[in-house]
């Protein structure tokens, strides 16, 4: 009988370790992967679809489609007729169907968050719409846009949003917010511990500037958070980790658009301007989609540079066009880092700036590079 005991002592102390193993593996290995409703309208083969989604690469899918009305402050599909008529949020609850264990999330990004929390009724009706749209939608949270002023209304925000879940039953809902690396917050301690995660956005405008008497233009790749001015990422993020946010809350988002530039004069110095016709899919915008630009680099010369000795930072140029962006390299480094610091994930925003045809070469090397990196695979 004492020996039965004790094998079954040692079977529980297993199990449990087994357990926790598991639920470490899990929290080491957050893939998040964000991707634009608005990206199903580009034309012909660009269309972005919720069925291009590489759930094998992600363990939480963020979609962007909810807005806030500016009168009522009630929440809104963000892109009308791909999350109604088409059925997109319907199809992206169904993505669970392919992975039970992928968790779906929505993002609320608008300015109009600190309206909505300055007021005790416009929180209500907000809080209400949430609840309503998660449950409906069978997802497992909700990411709010850290918008910044008046920091005790979004906390209260915050805590009543939390609490709602759990008094629906839904204690295991997530609430996460995404926020500039570099943007104010009065008590990081406070966010970090009212919410789950915090979606750290590790990207500074990348403008071209002419350095004393070089011909080539450089872009700055240092950050300045707070007092600390020109940090790199990783001093970055030690940083925020110093003002007791823990590092298993930090999501290291790594955006994959590139940034597009007119580069002035040499001569004369001429400030360069921002670019919004260089590519098709991003037209009228200042940046280009990643399965676009590859193929302009592959389909003529470029002078490839980076803004840092370490190939940190990549650009290219062509003439007067200059261009910032990610390669795989570049993206590995970002992964790599986020693993050095324990954080709790990496965040892809988004997938459909990524390769997502196979133009170049594999599908998606981007995203591949920053999962495979920060999980500490190899890379084919």
């Amino acid at each position: 009988m004492t020996a039965n005991r004790s094998l079954c002592k040692i079977a529980f102390t297993l199990t449990i370790a087994l357990l926790i193993c598991s639920i470490g593996l899990i929290n080491a290995e957050r893939v998040v992967c964000s991707f634009s409703s608005s990206a199903a309208d580009r034309m012909d083969e660009y269309s972005f679809e919720i069925a291009d989604i590489p759930v094998s690469l992600c363990t939480h899918v963020v979609y962007d489609g909810l807005r806030i009305d500016f009168y009522t402050h009630e929440l809104l599909p963000g892109n009308p007729p791909f999350d109604v008529l088409d059925n997109g949020w319907q199809k992206f609850s169904e993505l669970k169907r392919t992975k039970p264990d992928l968790k779906l999330l929505i993002s609320i990004r608008t300015p109009l968050m600190l309206q909505v929390a300055e007021d005790a009724t416009s929180r209500k009706t907000f809080i209400e719409n949430v609840l309503q749209h998660v449950e409906w939608m069978k997802l497992d949270g909700v990411e709010l846009f850290w918008s910044g002023g008046n920091e005790e209304k979004l906390y209260l925000l915050i805590e009543e949003l939390k609490g709602s879940f759990v008094a629906a039953g839904h204690p295991t809902w997530e609430v996460s917010v995404l926020k500039q690396i570099d943007q104010s917050v009065v008590d990081h301690a406070r966010l970090c511990r009212l919410v789950d995660f915090v979606h750290v956005l590790g990207i500074g405008e990348r403008k071209p500037k002419y350095h004393d008497n070089s011909s080539t233009p450089t872009a700055k790749t240092t950050l300045d958070v707070g007092k600390h001015k020109n940090v790199t990422l990783e001093r970055a993020l030690e940083h925020l980790i110093d003002a007791n946010c823990p590092a298993n809350k930090i999501v290291l988002v790594v955006i994959l658009f590139a940034q597009t530039y007119t580069l002035g004069n040499v001569n004369t110095r001429d400030r360069p301007k921002e670019l919004t016709t260089f590519c098709n899919i991003t037209e009228g915008n200042p940046y280009c989609a990643y399965v676009e630009i590859c193929q302009k680099f592959n389909e003529s010369e470029w002078t490839l540079g980076s803004d840092d000795p370490e190939g940190f930072a990549p650009h290219a140029i062509q003439g007067n066009t200059w261009v910032a962006y990610e390669n795989e390299a570049s993206i590995g480094q970002k992964g790599e880092i986020a693993r050095r610091k324990n954080l709790a994930g990496v965040y892809v925003f988004s997938l459909d700036l990524d390769d997502y045809r196979g133009k170049c070469g594999n599908l998606y090397p981007l995203t591949t590079a920053l999962s495979r990196s920060f999980r500490g695979t190899a890379i084919d």
